[in-house]
């Protein structure tokens, strides 16, 4: 957990494959249907341009299905050891329900991180991310910019800044998060699974310390 830029998908990228997690980011299941401009993709396009949040029905629907295919794959396969959570649930009905689901799999959440960055190094860092439109990987103008600038490392595709990158969607991302999904702190803080981290360090700090924070609760 964190807000928007605190660096949630890069620490997810890195520790996901060092314990053999799969990433569920509820952004990168809502490109993909935007790419395939099916309807829910258009209703969803419309949504994140606008500076909202998709509903909760129709994320929690398709994280269900995400973590089913999961499930198959974690029996078939000791290469999959569970789900990396990559923002979500970002609000109290959304944890709620990732609950349930997780508990009808006959499993549940062993920590929940928490990325604390100061909010003006947050509108830095959005204001200078630019993402594919092609397989939609994110650099950023500053800290991690292409080799050759406008145009993706990974696919050669064309990099753009997304409309929730922008001044006024940035303003309204970030109060939402503030409404609606800080007080999930306190939700985890009660289970006494909420671990925070300082997400304003060195980007390998940041993975050091979080593995570390689950390693102990691992060993506890």
């Amino acid at each position: 957990m964190g807000a928007q830029g605190s660096g949630k998908g890069t620490q997810a990228e890195r520790i996901g494959p060092q314990l053999k997690l799969v990433k569920v980011a509820t952004g990168d299941l809502f490109r993909s249907a935007i790419a395939q401009q099916s309807e829910l993709g258009l209703q969803v396009q419309s949504i994140i341009e606008s500076g909202n949040l998709v509903p909760d029905e129709l994320t929690n629907a398709i994280v269900q299905v995400r973590l089913a295919q999961i499930a198959a794959n974690r029996e078939k396969s000791d290469e999959v050891q569970g789900a990396l959570f990559d923002g979500f649930p970002r609000t109290e009905a959304q944890a709620r329900a990732l609950d349930d689901i997780l508990a009808a799999q006959g499993t549940k959440l062993d920590a929940v991180i928490e990325i604390d960055v100061p909010r003006e190094k947050l509108i830095t860092r959005l204001s200078g991310r630019r993402t594919c439109e092609n397989c939609g990987a994110v650099y950023h103008v500053e800290s991690d910019p292409p080799q050759v600038d406008g145009i993706c490392d990974k696919c050669g595709g064309k990099l753009i800044q997304r409309e929730d990158d922008k001044p006024d969607s940035i303003a309204r991302r970030l109060a939402l998060y503030d409404n609606q999904t800080r007080p999930l702190l306190d939700y985890y803080r009660e289970k006494g699974i909420l671990v925070t981290v300082d997400g304003d360090q060195n980007i390998d700090t940041v993975t050091a310390e979080i593995l570390a924070a689950l390693n102990e609760r691992a060993s506890a």
